[in-house]
């Protein structure tokens, strides 16, 4: 069992995940299809009244496998941006997937 556990981690498209000098665990954002996701468990003991995030994971096979482990719900975040194209008669409406991570240089 735990090689199947261990394939589905490594089968999904999620970066990996880092350690840093104080053992600090990173956790980067996966991208699927254009678009960041972001993965956390709920809290535990939250009142289900809301959304309430407690720990981030690094992808969904690991939240799947927290949540398994846990009894507790994941939430995956995305995040968009409005965006409106005027060069026709017709205003168009449509959504793009927000930068999480500024470009640097």
């Amino acid at each position: 069992m735990a090689t199947s556990v261990t394939g589905a981690l490594n089968e999904g498209k999620e970066t990996q995940v880092g350690r840093g000098g104080r053992g600090i665990r990173k956790t980067q954002a996966a991208v699927v299809g254009g678009e960041t996701q972001r993965f956390f468990l709920a809290k535990p003991g939250s009142s289900g009244a809301g959304p309430e995030l407690g720990k981030e994971l690094s992808g969904e096979a690991e939240a799947i496998v927290e949540s398994l482990k846990t009894g507790l719900n994941y939430f995956v975040i995305s995040e968009w941006r409005g965006v409106a194209d005027f060069s026709g008669k017709k205003p168009q409406l449509a959504r793009e997937a927000a930068r999480s991570f500024p470009k640097t240089g």
